[in-house]
């Protein structure tokens, strides 16, 4: 098994999307604790979506994307960005329902 060509290009694309979940990880990390700090949860719903998105949502969101290269053996590439954009659908419509219950 020869090295495949044109060399896959996944190692870059991972760097690109890695720019944008680290980014919005710490983002959602920062201002997710103020909420919960600042209590702007008012229903218990509100509360439960918000500690799920920070204390679950968030961490495997970045996990998947540091285990990329055990993930890529085992799935593929392709498996490997639907995995990651399932799970960054999920975490960003909990983000989302999350913030509107709040507003």
């Amino acid at each position: 098994m020869g090295a495949g060509w044109p060399p896959s290009r996944f190692w870059q694309y991972w760097a690109l999307a890695g720019m944008l979940v680290l980014t919005a990880a710490f983002w959602w990390g920062v201002e997710g604790y103020a909420y919960f700090e600042g209590g702007y949860a008012r229903g218990p719903i509100a509360d439960g979506l918000l500690r799920f998105s920070l204390l679950v949502l968030t961490p495997t969101l970045v996990l998947i994307w540091l285990a990329a290269a055990w993930l890529r053996r085992r799935i593929g590439e392709t498996g490997f960005w639907q995995l990651l954009g399932l799970v960054a659908m999920i975490w960003a419509g909990a983000i989302l329902v999350a913030r509107m219950l709040m507003a």
